[in-house]
């Protein structure tokens, strides 16, 4: 009997991670338009995003690739898809 895939966890929308919690972006759920503007504030595949706050509003502020910050609104961070790894120390 072989051990489960510790990578298997499944990926969720970034909404759905706590503060302080670091995650792997998976995939951008957005139109072609919004997916290229993600990309230019550092929203790619394989990027480091960490939750450093929430809004009042369901927004949230990230650190990239820990060396940009970014506020982004509810709806995009539902269009970000990420793996969760864990929270910072």
């Amino acid at each position: 009997m072989s051990a489960p895939e510790i990578d298997a966890a499944p990926e969720c929308p970034l909404t759905d991670r706590p503060v302080g919690s670091t995650s792997t972006l998976r995939r951008v759920g957005a139109g072609r338009v919004r997916r290229r503007r993600l990309a230019e504030l550092g929203f790619v595949p394989g990027a480091t995003i960490e939750i450093l706050g929430r809004g009042g509003v369901g927004g949230l502020v990230l650190a990239v690739n820990a060396d940009t910050r970014v506020a982004v609104d509810a709806a995009g961070a539902r269009e970000l898809w990420v793996h969760g790894e864990g929270r910072r120390g």
